[in-house]
């Protein structure tokens, strides 16, 4: 690949994430299952999601968590850094990256002065599709730093 190509695939996989991220924290995720091939995996720390219709359904629990009096986290943002991008095939590519998630139990504005809830190293394999662009075969968070506080994501026992 030329130095044009490799600019061109990194945009195409940023936009990706950038693009989920901001549907899991704006949206609630109503969407984020499009993002992944139908026999996708989302993996979250010990939490396995296989399948658009697994992913659709830890996002539903999500959105309750956030409307029941008990949740603690009500507004969220993911934060993407160092994000590193290699082709491994012709329609294929490794993202490698970092995760800030920081969450509130109020709505937006937040006065915020507690550390990130989760750094995670991010990793996924994502495949370019005939008609529907990139998607993920398989997006991998996995914690290096957590607050006390947990995350939706590991607060779930998806394992029942």
């Amino acid at each position: 690949m030329d130095t044009h190509d490799d600019v061109d695939l990194w945009h195409a996989l940023y936009r990706l994430e950038a693009r989920y991220w901001h549907e899991v924290d704006c949206n609630g995720g109503h969407r984020a299952h499009e993002y992944y091939l139908p026999d996708g995996v989302m993996v979250v720390g010990h939490n396995r999601f296989q399948g658009r219709d697994k992913i659709r359904e830890f996002y539903a629990w999500r959105e309750r968590q956030a409307t029941t009096a008990i949740s603690s986290v009500k507004t969220t943002r993911h934060l993407i850094n160092n994000l590193l991008v290699e082709s491994s095939g012709a329609r294929r590519a490794k993202v490698l990256g970092i995760i800030s998630f920081y969450g509130a139990a109020v709505r937006a504005p937040a006065p915020q002065s507690k550390p990130p809830m989760l750094i995670a190293d991010l990793i996924a394999e994502c495949v370019l599709g005939e008609d529907q662009g990139w998607q993920f075969q398989s997006h991998m968070l996995q914690p290096v730093f957590m607050s006390h506080e947990a995350p939706p994501s590991m607060a779930i026992d998806a394992r029942r």
